[in-house]
């Protein structure tokens, strides 16, 4: 169900950045009109009653100031006009601006008003889009309405945040956060030292709750409904993942209410993101592969669209679970794999033993398909009936990020198809190249791999999923080369040391920061006194790291070893054969993603539940199924039944019902 949580990436660059720096022009386009239509009433393009003009100039051009777009090339009349005015110079239209979606401060049964600056600047990018998408997204979200009645009861959708086959996403204001709704499930209890504390922080008294409404369409299969509904449950608690908040279904419409994630597109910073920022992207990255893979659950479709990675924070989250499915541990009819299906001791499987299969079968089938390799080109193709019985396997996901097990045809795929797919995403920004990989088919997926890692190496992984690989193509030699080579060849320059952009993290510059290990704020925290009252963004938006106002700029030295640890890390992650290929938990080991100044990620890590030092008081109910823990009320002890994401243990530390048991106070 391949769809798109995100706002500006990649596969769906329907979004102005909400902070773009064309909120001058808009801002000058629309001041211009003033002086000559006289002052209008005040919409929540003008900040309503919370700002005044001069406050709302200073914020735009604080705007400006931080998200600094590179110069274009382009004429200036390419530049999107922002501002809907017809040629009278009458007021904005009806549809410009319509009275149930501009006036949030009017409305006084929510009570709601702008709150702080980059709330109100979140409320209003569907202004920065044309005339002509504004009116589109406005008819859309009226027919979902339409469709969905009781949204209109307890969101406020405000725009459009993608759209894909499958499903559209819509960034939408909670209304009733605050007082209606129990959000500690989806909340998690993840504690102050780890990069996912945000997902656990309470929005402020007073804030905008944004979350993200996934409407999927009625077009999809209702199995492959009920399988992301159910995955995304699992995955309540784990770190850097999307979190299902809620879902229902009206009639034949299904709708999922995820938080809203900052982002940028993918494009826009990973040619010049640091080091420091690559290791925070993947360090977020396999955190959540991590939790989602000791589940027992493959993500099948990473690719920067639908990693939601904020540069100015360091903060990511893995989205859209549409194609994801649950590891099978049977072992298939047809076409048995040389290796064991995924187990807790070896999460991507373990070759079998000779006993286990027929070795001298297995060395025929290779020296037929070399023999095959020598033969000229008339001689060789696709048998024109092919006899041979069809293997069916999962080969769900992008083109460019399948595996080699996937293109195989693999029936026991593990975690091990993800972690390749990140392996993939980590050469874009070696290579400085995007996309690398564009094959339209398996065979020719294959083939790309192929003339780089070998003949032999492919040969190789071939017979491991029972499997083989027969190729004239003279391209493609015996040996291949290395990642390591391969990367240098396309980005020499890779090893010089580059000037860090400012506007990342961890090198950005806030002034009002000055405690050290304090996350950095969000980009419109630092501006004016309206922070200090409304800080919910700098408090979701922690970083992974202790982020410093000075934190070191790379050296000669400092550099060379990044970049040795990050193509030691490359070769682990992008290794051919699935049972050889680094774990999600062995990656955040590695010296690459590895951070001595930071817990070790077996402290932090989410188990999942009945796992954990309290598991002996964790059970499923025989009858429902459901999760239940005993707990002692009063020295008496009582069963309580939990939904999905309380219960679980971190790292060495009980869950939230068992501190008492283990020593501990129930706010620690």
């Amino acid at each position: 169900m391949a769809t798109m949580l995100f706002s500006q990436h990649s596969s769906n660059p329907l979004e102005v950045g909400s902070s773009d720096a064309r909120n001058r022009a808009y801002h000058k386009e629309y001041l211009s009109a003033q002086k000559i239509n006289g002052v209008q009433n005040f919409t929540s393009e003008d900040g309503g009653s919370n700002f005044s003009r001069q406050e709302m100039v200073e914020y735009q051009n604080h705007l400006a100031q931080l998200y600094i777009r590179p110069k274009s090339k382009a004429s200036g009349d390419e530049l999107p006009v922002m501002v809907d005015l017809d040629e009278s110079g009458d007021e904005l239209s009806s549809m410009d601006c319509p009275q149930d979606m501009c006036d949030l401060e009017d409305d006084e049964e929510e009570g709601e008003d702008l709150g702080a600056p980059g709330e109100a600047d979140e409320a209003m990018t569907i202004y920065l889009k044309p005339a002509e998408e504004r009116e589109e997204i406005q008819l859309e979200i009226a027919n979902l309405l339409t469709a969905v009645p009781q949204l209109s009861k307890d969101y406020k959708i405000v725009d459009r945040l993608g759209t894909g086959t499958f499903s559209s996403v819509y960034k939408a204001i909670d209304l009733w956060y605050h007082t209606k709704w129990d959000n500690r499930p989806w909340h998690g209890c993840h504690t102050p030292s780890s990069s996912a504390y945000h997902q656990s922080v309470l929005y402020p008294k007073g804030s905008h709750a944004f979350v993200a409404i996934k409407r999927i369409y009625v077009t999809s299969n209702p199995e492959r409904i009920r399988n992301e509904i159910s995955i995304m449950e699992d995955c309540r608690g784990t770190r850097h993942i999307s979190q299902l908040i809620t879902a229902f279904r009206h009639h034949d419409q299904v709708v999922a209410i995820m938080p809203y994630n900052r982002n940028e597109d993918f494009r826009e910073f990973y040619k010049d993101l640091s080091m420091a920022g690559i290791k925070a992207y993947f360090r977020c990255m396999f955190r959540a592969l991590r939790d989602v893979h000791s589940r027992g659950i493959i993500h099948r479709d990473v690719k920067p669209a639908n990693f939601l990675f904020d540069p100015r924070t360091g903060i990511g989250t893995l989205c859209d679970f549409g194609l994801a499915s649950r590891m099978d541990s049977s072992t298939p009819i047809h076409g048995v794999c040389l290796h064991t299906p995924p187990s807790r001791e070896y999460p991507h499987g373990k070759v079998r033993t000779r006993e286990e299969y027929d070795l001298e079968h297995l060395k025929k089938m290779q020296r037929e398909a070399r023999q095959k390799s020598s033969w000229p080109s008339e001689r060789v193709g696709y048998p024109d009936k092919d006899t041979r019985p069809h293997s069916k396997a999962n080969r769900a996901g992008t083109r460019g990020f399948r595996a080699p097990e996937v293109l195989l045809k693999c029936g026991s795929q593990t975690g091990a198809v993800d972690v390749w797919s990140a392996g993939i995403i980590l050469l874009f920004f070696l290579t400085g190249k995007f996309p690398l990989l564009q094959s339209t088919d398996d065979i020719e997926a294959l083939m790309e791999i192929s003339t780089i890692i070998g003949r032999q190496k492919m040969e190789k992984t071939a017979i491991l999923h029972s499997r083989t690989f027969a190729t004239n193509v003279p391209s493609i030699t015996t040996e291949g080369i290395s990642w390591r080579e391969f990367v240098l060849r396309q980005n020499p320059h890779l090893v010089d040391v580059p000037r860090p952009n400012t506007r990342h993290y961890p090198y950005n510059i806030y002034p009002e920061q000055s405690t050290p290990g304090r996350p950095p704020p969000s980009s419109s925290s630092a501006y004016s006194s309206h922070s200090s009252r409304h800080n919910r963004c700098s408090s979701r938006s922690r970083s992974p790291t202790s982020a410093h106002m000075d934190y070191p700029y790379p050296t000669q030295e400092s550099h060379d070893t990044d970049v040795e640890n990050a193509l030691s890390f490359l070769t682990q992650v992008m290794e051919p054969e699935s049972t050889r290929r680094i774990t999600a938990r062995g990656a955040l080991y590695h010296p690459f993603l590895a951070d001595p100044s930071e817990p070790e990620d077996d402290e932090l890590f989410p188990h999942p539940f009945g796992e954990g030092v309290c598991r002996k008081y964790h059970f499923l109910d025989d009858v429902t199924d459901e999760p239940c823990v005993l707990i002692h009320v009063d020295e008496e002890e009582k069963v309580r039944r939990l939904v999905s994401g309380e219960g679980l243990a971190i790292g060495s530390r009980p869950c939230e019902f068992h501190r008492k048991e283990f020593g501990l106070d129930e706010d620690d």
